[in-house]
């Protein structure tokens, strides 16, 4: 292991996302035109250790309560939420790292600045060949792919006896492949989350060995409690942190419109509407439950963990379920304050504008889907939840 790439801090995720706060949003148009992420923000990042969370400490990582992720994930998404969405996807990316025997997981996470990206859409084929596999494929929607070092495609594993085709007994593996084996094709022309150059990549006949392909049965070699935290509904908490996030920064911006449009001797002013009003107390007492209830619900699972108790789908629900409504509550309330602040909705010197595209565009993730509340529901009646990373 090379030490000297890795550094280790005593800054709390949320301090170090508190730092990066203003960064973000004084590079805000350059991260807009560039379609990715600004190099000055970037390296920030970097340095604070943000994108290694996922990872163990003796490699940068966090390792301790993942309520205190969300913390950061909420922060950084109420100045850009690019850099959240970011931060958020090398932190599942990291987390795949898990499944790595040591060795592999110490070689691939070496180098403390180093940024991974992840596509977990079995878009590819692997083909089984002498000592690992030839990866092939095209992938969309892979964010930060131009700032990434290695990547962690999804593909259909193929042999003369096994399925060619997704389906019953099909095979998946995620396989870890350096950024020399990609290809990246600009397709990332949007609106919502523009700076997360969420474009799509190529990838042809690349060799990947036995090692570096890894699936969710692969034994776990680094046992500690953020290791044995489940995968799908942790994402699904970052994802619905960022919404969260979202709705703060536009409740925020209209209570300052608010106090700066004060004119005397006018009636009424944009504070007198009684839809403002109402609109802005809904919004910060649903900010201030959603967010209660799914921290309440992640702390759970870690006090589980800690003890290396088995979680039961009910405690599983419960993340599942506060995910998807804290982010379907944010996407409603940020659109209400769009139509009751008027016409400077439209002004993109003001935050909600971009608030508004940014987190219709967040709740296209599939991890904050309708469909997991039902997941969810079905535990609740004593059913068996079947989605496939409702337990992972």
């Amino acid at each position: 292991m090379n030490t000297s790439a890795v550094t280790t801090t005593t800054m709390l995720p949320t301090e170090a996302a508190q730092e990066i706060y203003e960064l973000a949003i004084s590079h805000r148009e350059e991260t807009e035109q560039l379609r990715r992420l600004a190099p000055a923000v970037v390296d920030r990042i970097k340095a604070s250790g943000l994108f290694r969370m996922g990872l163990p400490k003796f490699l940068g990582g966090w390792e301790d309560n993942p309520v205190e992720v969300l913390k950061a994930y909420e922060i950084l998404s109420s100045g850009e939420a690019a850099v959240a969405w970011s931060v958020w996807n090398n932190h599942l990316a990291c987390t795949f790292g898990r499944f790595l025997d040591e060795d592999s997981m110490r070689e691939i996470y070496k180098n403390h600045s180093d940024v991974y990206a992840n596509s977990a859409r079995p878009e590819g084929i692997a083909e089984i060949v002498d000592g690992g596999y030839s990866v092939s494929g095209r992938w969309s929607l892979v964010s930060g792919c131009e700032l990434s070092d290695w990547f962690v495609m999804r593909c259909l594993v193929t042999s003369d006896d096994l399925p060619k085709t997704l389906g019953p007994g099909a095979k998946l593996k995620l396989f870890f492949i350096p950024k020399e084996d990609i290809n990246i094709i600009d397709t990332w022309s949007v609106g919502g989350l523009r700076g997360t150059g969420s474009h799509d990549i190529e990838i042809k006949d690349a060799f990947v060995q036995e090692k570096y392909a890894i699936d969710f049965e692969n034994t776990v070699h680094v046992d500690n409690a953020y290791n044995r935290l489940p995968i799908g509904c942790l994402n699904s908490a970052g994802c619905a942190s960022i919404a969260l996030g979202l709705l703060k920064s536009a409740t925020d911006e209209l209570i300052n419109l608010c106090l700066e449009r004060v004119t005397p001797g006018k009636s009424p002013d944009l504070r007198d509407r009684e839809s403002i009003q109402s609109t802005i107390a809904k919004s910060k007492t649903t900010l201030a439950s959603k967010r209660t209830q799914l921290h309440n619900a992640v702390e759970n699972l870690w006090n589980e963990s800690l003890e290396g108790n088995t979680y039961t789908d009910i405690q599983l629900a419960d993340v599942w379920a506060a995910s998807i409504e804290a982010a379907t509550a944010s996407r409603a309330l940020v659109s209400e304050i769009y139509a009751v602040t008027g016409t400077a909705s439209l002004y993109t010197k003001y935050k909600i504008e971009r608030v508004h595209r940014d987190v219709h565009a967040v709740l296209q993730h599939g991890m904050v889907q309708p469909h997991w509340l039902n997941q969810a529901g079905m535990a609740y009646v004593g059913l068996k939840p079947n989605g496939a990373m409702f337990r992972t």
